[in-house]
């Protein structure tokens, strides 16, 4: 009988233990198995990506090397994959331009492609360029000052 409610005591005490253990997440990423297990489980579950995406869409410093990374960024750009994914998910579209819109080289560079594609016309890019710089925006557009604000459409002729 003693040996029945000691083993009755050790599985209740072992199990209690056993049930308040917490996984210590850096030592899981440190083990290079779990961590492409965890990796693969995220990249696997279409709910759980677009969480993850959302995620790194309000991280300030995801979307600093997300930008930065000018493979990733041809990547999702190229063929409108972008742009499908974006109208999917209104939330993570917001995310992204909001982040985008902040950034002031971001900015001036799409006003560039805009205008190289007729999409923004030169005087549109001087106002816009103008506008940004005074309200303050960091901006490097690769463009000299007479180019971006100064003069009108007819000193380029």
């Amino acid at each position: 009988m003693k040996k029945l409610v000691f083993l009755s005591l050790f599985a209740v005490i072992l199990s209690m233990t056993s049930c308040t253990q917490q996984a210590d997440v850096n030592a899981m990423l440190e083990n290079a198995e779990t961590k492409d297990k965890v990796f693969s489980a995220i990249l696997d579950n279409h709910e759980v990506m677009t969480e993850f995406m959302n995620k790194m869409m309000s991280n300030e410093h995801a979307m600093m090397m997300m930008q930065g990374n000018k493979d990733m960024m041809g990547m999702m750009m190229k063929g409108g994959d972008m742009m499908q994914m974006m109208q999917g998910n209104p939330e993570m579209m917001h995310n992204m331009m909001n982040s985008m819109m902040k950034d002031g080289n971001m900015m001036a560079h799409m006003m560039q492609m805009m205008n190289q594609e007729g999409m923004m016309s030169d005087e549109c890019l001087q106002s816009c360029t103008q506008m940004m710089k005074d309200k303050g925006m960091p901006m490097n557009m690769g463009m000299t000052e007479s180019d971006a604000g100064g003069g009108g459409h007819e000193s380029h002729h």
